[in-house]
């Protein structure tokens, strides 16, 4: 009776859940692994699905609408003007598509009047960062995924406190699973200063519970002023300076965007913040006295995350990859692409296009390196070239097109930044940011291997069947 009793209710569980799996409007490929997993592992595979399987942040879909709702009249006085494209340069012109597309998302528009300075690592960085907040005169905002409790973080929160006595507006962010090492004790000087420090939690759940553990805010942004800002890929913590002895030498890129760009930035970290305290940052926060037609750089800051119901990273890097015409260098710590994006960069290399990718050498996780592994084939068969980073761990994630489009962002080229993440990206419309992305990406040749078929082909059967294997896992790496 008891035997007859569990089998039924364990077969109204696969039922229901494979229902609720096939609802929740998946790819195929998705939706059939959790079938699968749901009929072979029903009760361990439908956990392992509501932590790592959902798509979409569906608390935060509700509340989107409120936020945008609510920042209305912010969002109006950063209006896309239309008529901007009877000025823009023949750069913008050719990419136009890529910047409608942006726009479209919902996303910020272009603004022009920007200086967007590339930075090459945090040893450039950091004294950069800090010298903008000590001279901070309204607010400082921060947003990082990683935030150490070591001397680069102490170092950073110890400014943030002298500027908080001083009168500023200080609000600190950082989210609990990356900084899973720190606790908010670490920053009481700053609070008893008058800060403002908040855990990012999805869904506010805690970091051992919830459908929302695996959704993470993977921003890195500081805004002062709403007049400089920077984002990239850049945390907070030493061994960003290269002072981890197992990872040794960090290569990383920062972008510093001084001008209307800055508005939008504040804008993403306004929203996040609304949304972990409730607190609206209306248009008080935005610096709104740039001249019309300021020359500088064209910069569009795009935001993606799970809340949304477009992928806007994948888009972005799709429609980057397919306007490229003469060369493409792409680099990034973590490559597990989609198949819409593993499919532009191998038409773009059929079409001719000189396509390049820079990743580490040494993985931090030998799962990314299986996975990573698992695309190598089909671009190396088509003529893309791919380097290795040799000299540490190279954490950059940058692209630049035909060396006249240059994009800095936190997002990798994987699957979990384009599906699950909460990132940001800085589209440069500019030459003069498209060739330092050039120049760097040179400059890591250096320090860096060429993988090539011959050699690639004379790996182990046994790494060929892990790489297989990784590549079933990588919506969840």
């Amino acid at each position: 009776m008891w035997t007859i009793l569990i089998l039924a209710v364990l077969a109204l569980s696969i039922v229901l859940s494979c229902m609720f799996i096939i609802y929740e409007h998946q790819s195929p490929a998705a939706t059939m692994a959790w079938l699968l997993a749901m009929i072979l592992l029903p009760f361990i595979g439908l956990g392992a699905y509501f932590v790592f399987g959902r798509r979409k942040v569906k608390m935060r879909i509700r509340l989107l609408q409120a936020i945008q709702n609510a920042f209305g009249d912010v969002r109006q006085k950063l209006e896309f003007d239309r008529t901007l494209n009877k000025s823009l340069s023949a750069i913008v012109r050719r990419h136009r598509d890529l910047m409608r597309l942006a726009y479209s998302f919902p996303g910020p528009p272009p603004t022009t009047g920007n200086i967007a300075l590339v930075q090459k690592d945090a040893g450039e960085s950091y004294p950069d960062m800090f010298e903008a907040i000590a001279g901070a005169k309204n607010y400082i905002h921060a947003m990082y995924y990683i935030l150490r409790p070591d001397g680069t973080g102490t170092k950073l929160r110890d400014i943030l406190t002298e500027r908080a006595k001083a009168g500023v507006e200080v609000r600190l962010m950082y989210d609990d699973i990356g900084s899973w090492s720190t606790k908010l004790k670490f920053f009481e000087p700053l609070v008893k200063a008058g800060g403002q420090v908040r855990e990012y939690r999805p869904g506010y759940f805690s970091r051992f519970r919830g459908a929302y553990a695996n959704f993470r805010n993977h921003r890195k942004i500081l805004v002062v002023d709403g007049r400089t800002a920077y984002t990239g890929g850049i945390n907070i913590g030493d061994e960003y300076l290269g002072k981890d002895r197992e990872i040794g030498c960090w290569r990383d890129t920062n972008i510093k965007l001084i001008g209307p760009a800055a508005n939008h930035l504040q804008l993403i970290f306004a929203e996040d913040w609304f949304y972990v305290t409730g607190e609206m940052l209306g248009t008080k926060y935005l610096a709104g006295d740039w001249p019309e037609d300021a020359a500088g750089e064209i910069v569009q800051v795009v935001p993606s995350g799970p809340d949304r119901q477009i992928d806007q990273v994948a888009k972005l890097y799709f429609t980057a990859i397919t306007s490229a015409q003469k060369r493409l260098y792409i680099t990034t710590p973590y490559f597990i692409p989609d198949e819409s994006v593993q499919t532009a960069l191998i038409a773009a290399a059929l079409r001719g296009v000189d396509v390049r990718l820079l990743i580490p050498k040494k993985f931090d996780r030998d799962i990314i390196k299986y996975a990573s592994q698992a695309y190598f084939k089909e671009l190396l068969e088509v003529g893309c070239r791919i380097y290795q980073y040799k000299k540490g761990f190279i954490h950059s994630k940058t692209m630049s097109v035909d060396g006249e489009l240059g994009i800095v962002g936190t997002a990798n080229m994987d699957i979990r930044s384009f599906r699950l993440n909460f990132e940001v990206c800085a589209v440069c419309y500019s030459k003069a940011v498209a060739e330092n992305l050039e120049r760097h990406f040179y400059e890591d040749l250096e320090d860096s291997m060429e993988l090539d078929m011959k050699r690639f082909r004379k790996r182990r059967r046994r790494d060929r069947f892990l790489e297989n294997l990784a590549r079933l896992m990588s919506a969840v790496l």
